[in-house]
């Protein structure tokens, strides 16, 4: 009698726990309005909700980089734009004061103008973004030019772009090698600090015929190295287009996330609610019950 008393009073607590559970389980879900709060819940379910959250912190490490990038690119573009109007700058210069006539002291002024600009161009090409060399590769921290007292510049820093990764396995590249924009000569372009040393050894030439001849041979190289300048920019420009491109997507790709984790993770609260009333009086039913049953058995016991 006593070991089947036993069986009877363990079961119904069991029960009782059980239905405890459902109840802790139901009410989690109303407090935080999810369907599953832990693995148990819904295995099945919570690796979805795992990838679709993972999905999200990758969309938005994703657009931090995009907005680095546009920011990055946006410095670049300024850049550029100031080094163009001082080879422009030289250009004119060169055009004006070609000829001949030109007295030494004329060109000895504009040659320390020239000389002036030289050093604002390796200014521009030697900048940097968020302490980075933005002009030297993959060396960043390398300072990509130098010159001599002679005029004449080097590059030192290497050959790689700036990668901004946009996606899975994509990637924007963003011209980071400074040769290809100041001394591309190598491709066929312009060394635009060798021709600007150029122009101020025509200017300081002793001799006004040759001078001139040698100015005058600078004024469409500096031309082609301001447009030369002027085609990197239009390179960040579609850079800069790719990314705009990016973003947009992934900033309808987010919402979309979202939706299909909520539907999958909230809870109906109105269900909900509606299980709860059920499973608190399913549980007080049981209570009463077992107290009506285990009581008497252990008075019977006690005898």
């Amino acid at each position: 009698m006593r070991v089947t008393q036993n069986i009877t009073t363990n079961t119904l607590i069991s029960y009782i726990n059980q239905q405890a559970g459902n109840l802790l389980k139901t009410q989690q879900q109303i407090a935080s309005q999810k369907r599953i709060n832990k693995s148990s819940d819904d295995p099945i379910g919570m690796g979805q909700v795992l990838g679709y959250r993972t999905k999200i912190a990758v969309t938005d490490q994703y657009q931090e980089n995009i907005e680095r990038g546009m920011t990055r690119i946006e410095f670049n573009e300024l850049t550029l734009d100031f080094a163009s109007d001082l080879v422009d700058t030289a250009r004119e210069l060169a055009a004006e004061y070609s000829g001949s006539t030109q007295s030494a002291a004329t060109r000895q002024s504009v040659a320390l103008q020239v000389k002036d600009i030289y050093d604002q161009v390796m200014q521009m090409a030697n900048s940097k973004f968020n302490g980075n060399y933005i002009f030297s590769g993959h060396a960043t921290n390398t300072e990509p030019f130098s010159h001599l007292p002679d005029f004449t510049a080097t590059y030192d820093g290497d050959e790689g772009d700036f990668q901004i990764m946009v996606s899975d396995g994509v990637e924007v590249n963003l011209v980071a090698d400074g040769r290809k924009i100041f001394q591309n000569e190598v491709n066929g372009g312009v060394n635009i600090f060798d021709e600007l040393k150029n122009l101020i050894d025509g200017l300081e030439h002793p001799d006004p015929v040759a001078g001139s001849a040698q100015i005058e041979a600078t004024v469409k190289v500096l031309q082609d190295g301001r447009d030369q300048i002027n085609d990197s920019r239009s390179e960040y420009a579609l850079s800069l287009y790719r990314l705009q491109a990016a973003d947009e997507y992934l900033t309808n790709l987010r919402p979309k996330v979202e939706e299909a984790m909520a539907t999958l993770e909230q809870a109906d609260l109105t269900k909900a609610v509606v299980e709860l009333q059920n499973l608190e009086l399913a549980y007080e039913t049981t209570i009463a019950t077992a107290a009506r049953i285990i009581q008497p058995s252990l008075l019977d016991f006690l005898r």
